[in-house]
């Protein structure tokens, strides 16, 4: 595979487009196999010191016309600030290792619980002795695996919409949990969106397998049947009694996560029963559902990483007796309004509001009468207290925020964290 990838870029003017993580471990492949290759790093922010040339600026897009090929970041937003041609020369670390990699992968994607899933199959594979590595949105760059891989090696690959926008080659077998509303600020509409999350199949072939479960807001069966690989629907085509699974993990969404992460260890050869005796052992990920502790008879839990309005619904459905809940964050244009009505019917009394958001979430809770109480605040710690000062005791105060943390944190993983040390913090104020 290493080779097969060095082959394709021999002799091209490579771009890298973006410097993040992702873009740092494509300069050091390049570095280290292709010593010859002429390599350019775009990014709009500045970059450190790098011993190759820049190109830095509102406008580093552009410099792609000038290169062979582009290799994108996740992060980067395209849109339509490139012409088809240009599109054409963007690949990914997610593709070319798809392209070329000829170890078993699974790929998983969804709006929610795409993280825990991939997790979840790791734990089941590495339980039951099976050589496997997790990579990708999870944190760890696939380029930084290829020295490791035996041909029996098993790759799981956490895939986010940004990852997939501009594969030509799909896993083995993918994972499609769901596709919601999303990530509308990197697109041109939504429609960009949910396109990019179904190439996670769009390139499969008749021995492929995909694995689905709430696609069809945004997909037809119609559109599957015309694909070639086999099928397995979450929902129907997955036999697991429900009093069979033993788990740390609450919520309906998790059942079907599980039944999902069944599926895949089952097609590469894993026992239901030892499946579900690894399954039992799994406690999940951080800010993700995580219990953070009862504090002043107060229960916490910290959602964070439920940027999108279902996420929240399926949270506050499967904690049961949330009283506060805390929402908010960048503003991306969503639609609230699901949210909004569910809430509205539910048993939550508190809503703690915070920005940028709060001005669209007020506007919606005012449209129809409601017994929910809004509470505007500047910030997590706000929040916090006034969480401690309106939640009954002996019910739920919710972090899920519906919305994504950039520009007030680095990622949902900070602003987690900030909410549970401040829960900490505050648990010892009268």
């Amino acid at each position: 595979m290493k080779q097969d990838i060095i082959d394709y870029l021999t002799g091209k003017k490579i771009l890298i487009l973006g410097y993040g993580r992702e873009g740092k471990s494509a300069l050091d492949f390049v570095q280290q196999n292709l010593p010859n290759a002429e390599v350019t790093v775009a990014d709009q922010n500045p970059i450190d010191s790098i011993d190759v040339p820049t190109i830095i600026g509102e406008d580093y897009l552009s410099a792609v016309k000038d290169f062979d090929i582009a290799i994108k970041s996740p992060g980067v937003i395209v849109k339509d600030y490139l012409d088809e041609e240009q599109k054409s020369k963007i690949t990914s670390l997610t593709d070319l290792f798809l392209r070329f990699c000829k170890n078993t992968v699974i790929g998983i994607t969804g709006t929610k619980g795409k993280s825990t899933t991939s997790s979840l199959i790791y734990h089941i594979l590495q339980k039951n002795n099976k050589d496997s590595v997790l990579v990708g949105n999870i944190g760890k760059p696939c380029f930084s695996v290829i020295d490791e891989l035996n041909p029996e090696t098993i790759v799981v690959f956490e895939m986010s919409s940004h990852q997939l926008e501009f594969i030509q080659a799909s896993p083995h077998i993918a994972i499609l949990l769901n596709i919601y509303q999303e990530h509308l600020d990197h697109y041109v509409d939504a429609e960009g969106y949910y396109n990019a999350k179904k190439n996670i199949f769009r390139h499969q072939e008749k021995d492929d397998i995909l694995i689905y479960g709430d696609i069809f807001q945004h997909a037809s069966h119609e559109e599957l049947d015309a694909y070639p690989m086999q099928k397995i629907d979450i929902y129907h085509d997955i036999n697991i009694p429900r009093e069979f699974i033993k788990t740390n993990l609450i919520g309906e969404h998790n059942y079907y996560d599980i039944l999902a992460a069944s599926a895949a260890c089952e097609a590469c050869g894993v026992a239901q029963d030892d499946i579900l005796n690894a399954v039992a052992s799994f406690n999940g990920l951080p800010h993700r559902l995580q219990y953070v502790g009862t504090f002043k008879n107060i229960k916490f839990y910290n959602d964070s990483i439920a940027t999108a309005q279902e996420a929240v619904i399926s949270a506050i459905k499967a904690i049961g007796d949330v009283d506060t809940v805390i929402l908010g964050g960048m503003d991306r244009g969503l639609d609230y309004h699901i949210l909004v009505n569910f809430i509205r019917g539910s048993k939550v009394r508190n809503v703690i509001l915070l920005p940028n958001t709060i001005e669209s979430f007020d506007r919606i809770f005012n449209e129809a009468p409601r017994s929910q109480i809004l509470f505007p605040v500047e910030n997590m710690e706000q929040a916090v207290k006034t969480a401690y000062e309106v939640t009954a005791e002996n019910h739920t105060c919710l972090l899920s925020p519906a919305a994504a943390s950039y520009g007030f944190y680095k990622n949902f993983e900070e602003r987690g964290a900030d909410f549970c040390n401040l829960v900490e913090k505050y648990s010892h104020f009268e």
